[in-house]
């Protein structure tokens, strides 16, 4: 039996919010001014208190404060009217739990105090206050399953090896992290550290970001600049994605990592180049390099020493620990007193499968840490998560299937059947993430029923797959070539468009230049 202070100068909402919880068994204390209140929580020791934001003889902000000067654990869900929403907006600011809106809606304020006496439960727990008050290292690598091991052995074996190292994982496993270990432990740690990520800079910037450039080399080069090459002269420089930079550049690397010497852009003097090189990418650069999107010689360069970081999905036992890490660097970060994570939210966190691994992870954990108030992270604040991981293994499942099917039938339109799969898949998914809503599906499509495939596709956007709102609908004809849907979609959308280019390039997702070629190309002008 739980005990529930109840605080409320108005007798009548007093005595609703009194019987409504009295019928669930729980032992209630009332009070209807501010000095009772606190006298209340002095003797009785609620696991719970109700109170009025406004009473007669104070605020309740003010009340809240004094409740937790005698037990800071208390927690506080505060009832207001709708004219004092500031109020409570100020109440949750400053640690209440919750608040309810008069008139009392019974069943909500029953889920409330549900919720409440679970967060009490939880944060009554012992917990390690070693653990909560050591210091805490942001950069570090948490992890104690098998494959972490490897990767701590990894980086025993080679930071202090004046080599290239090549770091591989999935996005979001925390390569950054190791290659920042690797650093932290090595002869080079007093010097810089620096990190480029080559996917998220443009080619033509990459190679004066990474080289630098003298003034005049090209319009807009000012002034010259000294790139990071040579900005970290004795330290380490990091080249994350190594795998987008383009065959010009990576020419120019394996020089560097060859020579040990460069040239800025436009430039005559070369430079020596005093730098290790820790590389990282998601892509298979093996494929890369059969395919002939990625030098051999570069690849084998940067592969002197490869270490390997795992999904998330693959350390299920690392989870817990990740979490709690992630819920004291929230916490740090933004000021809260959130002590733990309920075993109900851990539960979730331990069925999703996580595809942006550990970054993911971690901006959950942020997410859900800002939506708490009190001591412990319910399920409830957990932000909304889908496992499109999920989808997308299923989906691959399927595609298989389909593949290994029509190709043992000798099927010779497998390439337009796979493209209708695929359409159908992702319009599914579309339409469940908006509710249904037909236009805001193909909005967020950037297309328009003229251009699709696929017969279920078109029934998924409650369209009649043999006609649309123009008549018949020859892009579901059989074995049409891409030329001819792609004409016949322009065709159409030219023609809804009343002529208009803009608008019809606009409604296909495409450029009005491309629009122009295309046309002209089609022989549609």
């Amino acid at each position: 039996m739980a005990t529930i202070l109840v605080v409320d100068d108005e007798p009548a909402d007093l005595g609703l919010i009194s019987s409504a919880l009295e019928k669930l068994d729980h032992r209630i204390v009332t009070a209807m001014t501010a000095k009772e209140a606190v006298l209340a929580v002095r003797k009785h020791h609620p696991d719970v208190a109700i109170l009025d934001v406004m009473l007669p003889d104070g605020n309740g902000l003010e009340v809240m404060r004094k409740f937790h000067v005698m037990d800071d654990r208390l927690p506080v869900v505060f009832v207001t009217s709708s004219s004092e929403s500031g109020t409570a907006i100020q109440a949750m600011k400053h640690g209440a739990i919750d608040y309810l809106v008069k008139p009392i809606d019974v069943v909500e304020l029953r889920k409330v105090v549900a919720r409440t006496l679970e967060i009490r439960r939880l944060a009554d727990r012992p917990i390690d206050m070693n653990a909560e008050t050591q210091s805490l290292d942001t950069q570090a690598i948490i992890g104690r399953c098998p494959a972490m091991q490897e990767v701590y052995k990894a980086i025993g074996i080679v930071a202090d090896q004046d080599v290239t190292v090549l770091i591989r994982g999935e996005s979001g496993t925390g390569k950054e992290l190791v290659a920042r270990a690797l650093y932290q432990y090595s002869d080079r740690v007093k010097g810089p550290f620096l990190a480029v990520n080559c996917a998220a800079i443009p080619e033509a910037l990459l190679e004066s970001e990474l080289f630098g450039h003298e003034k005049g080399s090209f319009t807009g080069a000012d002034r010259k600049r000294i790139g990071k090459f040579e900005q970290a002269t004795g330290g380490t420089l990091f080249l994350d994605e190594i795998g987008d930079m383009s065959a010009v550049l990576q020419s120019k690397l394996l020089r560097v990592l060859q020579e040990k010497k460069f040239e800025r852009v436009g430039g005559n003097e070369t430079i020596n180049a005093d730098v290790r090189v820790i590389a990282a990418t998601h892509r298979n650069l093996e494929k890369m390099v059969a395919d002939g999107g990625f030098r051999a010689d570069l690849y084998y360069r940067l592969n002197g020493f490869s270490i390997h970081l795992p999904a998330l999905k693959d350390r299920e036992s690392d989870l817990e620990s990740l979490v709690e890490h992630f819920r004291r660097v929230a916490c740090n970060d933004l000021g809260k007193k959130v002590r733990e994570v309920a075993s109900d939210a851990m539960e979730v966190l331990r069925e999703y499968s996580w595809p942006g691994n550990v970054r993911e992870l971690q901006n959950v954990i942020r997410q859900a840490i800002l939506r708490t108030n009190g001591p412990v992270l319910l399920r409830d604040f957990l932000p909304d998560f889908t496992p499109l991981s999920d989808i997308t293994k299923q989906t691959h499942h399927d595609l298989e299937q389909l593949i290994s099917k029509r190709f043992d039938e000798h099927s010779h339109h497998l390439y337009d059947e796979v493209i209708a799969f695929v359409e159908q898949q992702l319009v599914k998914v579309v339409m469940e993430r908006v509710g249904g809503d037909r236009n805001e599906a193909m909005r967020r499509l950037g297309t328009n029923p003229a251009t699709l495939r696929s017969k279920a596709a078109l029934e998924l956007l409650d369209l009649d797959p043999t006609r649309d709102d123009a008549g018949e609908s020859p892009f579901v004809r059989s074995r049409m070539t891409l030329e001819e849907l792609e004409k016949e979609a322009i065709t159409r959308t030219l023609e809804e468009t009343e002529g208009c280019r803009k608008e019809a390039a606009k409604r296909l997702g495409i450029s009005v230049r491309t629009m122009q070629r295309r046309v002209k190309e089609l022989g549609l002008t």
